[in-house]
């Protein structure tokens, strides 16, 4: 490859910035200690589940940040399935529900959260201050199956607690101390509800926890279970739940099971309010959830004040939704460098420059049977309703806007026929790019009446090829990751992109193409 000067050097000046950049974010990561007395975890979810069929999945909640924890960062993967995060108006938790896209024997959730823990200070808004409504006292005063507020051992207990009158802190106070001192210590066999655990005593963990929820609410204090992690090295960690209590105009957190009140140590992360289970399945038969934590030695470029004006620059601290879209984006680049090389190089013929990497965009997250299946029909339809427009002899906008109307109408069509037979796709499978669609099938009718059909079938292969190349690059999770924490390495693509664009030697398909030129014996000379 020859290159210009301008060119060489506009690509060595590339290559250059983004290697300086790579290394200052990789240096401001090693150097952006933790303040004192702070530390950074890394927790990790491996659950895996079996889809009886499509939409089958699990509900996951995520931690979030407190006055004296915060997510730094999050990633997320959930290969052959779809996933959202939604928020609770009423806990202001969060849970990430992943859906199977086809029925499969083993699925699987996986994600990373680095935490960063500070004792000293507040990391975010104080969370524990709420002024409770009617309806949400309401619902925190509530009975339920194993926390039965009205039950005997609870009601005989608290009027014993009660005694002198005590009421209030003095009460609540009291109701800790018999939780935390008073009940035996249990093991997982033990009871689980809370009447179980006045009456038996000997309970598990949750037990102890509901049994102080129940004492509270009948007493008229809010109370709720808080489900999460205490953080220290554990490869198999396991989930811990305490209580909060309403007092004050604000939630106050209590450990029976590890004697702790009013506070608790910094390390304790919450996950799940008013409820237990972390993980939940819906449509399935059988889900197993594994977590563990280890420690970070070093926090990066996030809440440190010598690094708060990289933060701008950390893509990864955004929405996990946000960052999903950000590192397909980021990876179209390499898609165009795909194209390019099999253009350039090679010698393919395809329908538009970035027609092949945007429909292969469109199926990086989605199911590619139903995928294609969708394409296949669009693409009919589309094909069948040009050549019928023919005889029309529209001009080109209104003749476009008619194919554009044709391939929403047969892709609502197919969705719902596909949704019959119970093979729902994903939203990423139904949204391909209408537009590239709809060029695609106007520039194929033009290609065949100008050049011919072969010609035609010849170059939207060679496009499908092409397509199917930058699906096999955009789909890697790795690279996806890589660019989302190095956004920088684009300088990497636009440099390599300078040099395909540089290329003016034999494409691969001429050296095919003239290849008995070569076998050619130049004539005798005459005497």
């Amino acid at each position: 490859m020859r290159l210009q000067k301008p060119a060489a050097w506009t690509a060595r000046l590339l290559v250059l910035l983004g290697a300086v950049c790579v290394w200052m974010r990789l240096k401001a990561g090693q150097n952006a200690f933790l303040d004192y007395g702070g530390t950074a975890w890394r927790l990790s979810y491996d659950i895996a589940f079996r889809a009886a069929k499509s939409g089958a999945g699990v509900r996951a909640a995520l931690p979030y940040n407190t006055a004296r924890s915060r997510v730094l960062r999050e990633t997320f993967s959930y290969p052959g399935s779809s996933m959202y995060v939604v928020r609770s108006d009423q806990t202001g938790g969060r849970e990430a529900i992943t859906v199977a896209l086809s029925p499969s024997k083993r699925s699987r959730f996986l994600a990373q959260f680095d935490i960063q823990v500070s004792p000293r200070g507040k990391l975010s808004p104080d969370s524990f201050r709420e002024d409770l409504s009617e309806t949400a006292r309401t619902h925190y005063l509530r009975h339920e199956q194993y926390i039965q507020t009205a039950s005997p051992p609870v009601t005989e207990l608290l009027s014993v607690l009660a005694a002198n009158k005590a009421s209030g802190s003095e009460l609540l106070d009291r109701i800790f101390r018999y939780c935390s001192e008073e009940i035996a210590p249990g093991s997982d066999s033990g009871p689980s509800d809370a009447a179980g655990t006045l009456k038996n005593g000997a309970p598990a963990t949750l037990g102890r926890a509901r049994a102080m929820v129940a004492l509270c609410r009948a007493s008229g204090l809010p109370a709720r279970l808080v489900t999460g992690f205490v953080l220290g090295e554990d490869l198999e960690a396991r989930p811990h739940t305490w209580v909060d209590v309403h007092v004050g105009g604000q939630w106050v957190p209590y450990d029976p099971e590890n004697g702790y009140s009013a506070e608790l140590p910094a390390t304790y992360l919450p996950v799940q309010r008013d409820e237990v289970e972390i993980v939940k399945a819906f449509e399935n038969e059988a889900f197993h959830p594994k977590f563990s934590i280890h420690r970070l030695r070093h926090a990066r470029a996030a809440g440190l004040q010598e690094s708060r004006l990289l933060e701008v620059l950390d893509l990864t601290r955004l929405d996990p939704g946000m960052q999903r879209t950000l590192s397909l984006l980021l990876l179209l680049p390499a898609g165009a460098l795909v194209t390019a090389i099999f253009r350039n190089f090679i010698g393919v013929q395809t329908f538009g420059t970035f027609a092949p990497a945007l429909l292969a965009m469109s199926f990086v997250h989605a199911d590619w049977r139903t995928g294609v299946v969708i394409l296949i029909m669009v693409m009919a339809v589309g094909l069948a309703g040009r050549v019928l427009l023919n005889h029309l002899k529209l001009v080109m906008v209104p003749r476009l806007g008619i194919v554009v109307t044709l391939v929403v109408l047969s892709l609502a069509m197919v969705v719902s026929v596909l949704d019959y037979f119970r093979l729902t796709p994903a939203s990423e499978a139904v949204l391909l790019p209408m537009v590239i669609t709809t060029m695609t099938i106007e520039r194929f009718h033009i290609c065949s009446e100008e050049e011919g059909l072969f010609c035609a079938v010849k170059i939207l292969a060679e496009t499908l090829l092409v397509a199917l190349c930058c699906f096999l690059v955009l789909r890697l999770e790795t690279l996806g990751r890589l660019m989302l924490s190095y956004p920088e390495g684009e300088f990497f693509v636009i440099a390599a992109l300078i040099g395909v664009g540089r290329y003016a030697g034999y494409r691969l398909t001429e050296l095919w193409r003239f290849r008995d030129m070569g076998r050619l014996q130049p004539p005798e000379e005459t005497k």
